[in-house]
């Protein structure tokens, strides 16, 4: 005989497998499980997401909570989110994190050594010389960078130039294309991140560039977390970042794709003296 359900019995039924299936993970209705690591999107999403997957799992693993990896689409959506506390766990860039500290996060780790930022031209370029570059187009990241736009807003604003009113900049947001768009000739000089021109991703390009200034030593972008994370989850991320060791095949490549020998604990008290020379730049 051929069995019916009823009416009733089957709304029941579709209700209860909806709830299932809608249920969210058990972190959602505790947030003390889950860790939200913020990465600043200096690359696209999916390169973040390759670069960071293999340290969002050792964190996992060593505190026994959920790593969510998340990243922006831009430098003002990720800074929105950092102000509102959206991350537990920010890889800011450096000038960044002096913006949302106030939001209540510190410092625990940062990459070693320091970094540089240049200017290039063409090789070819007939430019050999900063006063040079007087009333030309200029790429570079965002105004929000030290390497990709402050250092050199500095160096020019000391021989007198302008930058605002004397050379044309054009903000790109993206290393790979100030490179490329130097190297195509569609700007006269791009401000970019030092190190990134050693990448594997540059070999066919780099023969094409000249370095004609660079920045002083630029700490590395900090690894923050909330204020309010509890002070044992902060000792094992601490101490998974701490222990990424170059002699491991799996650890050295880790630390080439953040272009760093190793990652040491840090304190707000590291970039004090870098906070005061942002400053200085951004009050002229």
């Amino acid at each position: 005989m051929q069995k019916y359900f009823r009416p009733a019995g089957i709304l029941f039924f579709a209700a209860l497998m909806l709830l299932i299936a809608g249920r969210p993970p058990a972190f959602a209705h505790d947030p003390s499980k889950l860790i939200r690591f913020g990465v600043f999107p200096y690359k696209s999403p999916r390169t973040i997401f390759t670069l960071f997957a293999p340290i969002a799992k050792r964190i996992e693993e060593k505190t026994g909570k959920k790593v969510e990896l998340v990243s922006a689409a831009d430098y003002d959506s990720f800074m929105e989110k950092a102000k509102q506390g959206d991350y537990d766990l920010a890889l800011p860039c450096v000038n960044c994190f002096f913006h949302i500290q106030p939001a209540g996060y510190h410092i625990i780790a940062r990459g070693e050594p320091p970094f540089y930022g240049a200017v290039i031209v063409r090789k070819d370029s007939e430019i050999t010389t900063l006063e040079q570059l007087k009333g030309k187009k200029i790429a570079a990241i965002g105004k929000h960078s030290y390497a990709g736009y402050m250092f050199f807003k500095q160096q020019l604003s000391e021989l007198g130039i302008s930058p605002d009113h004397e050379v044309q900049f054009n903000f790109l947001n993206k290393v790979d294309s100030i490179i490329l768009s130097v190297v195509n000739r569609q700007y006269e000089a791009g401000v970019v991140k030092l190190e990134v021109l050693e990448s594997p991703a540059f070999d066919a390009v780099r023969d094409q560039v000249r370095i004609i200034s660079r920045s002083g030593p630029i700490p590395q972008f900090p690894f923050a977390v909330k204020n309010s994370m509890d002070p044992e989850t902060v000792a094992r991320i601490k101490e998974v970042l701490t222990t990424i060791n170059a002699a491991s095949p799996g650890d050295k490549e880790i630390l080439q794709s953040l272009q760093i020998h190793h990652i040491v604990t840090a304190e707000d008290a590291d970039y004090e003296a870098f906070h005061r020379e942002v400053q200085k730049i951004t009050e002229q």
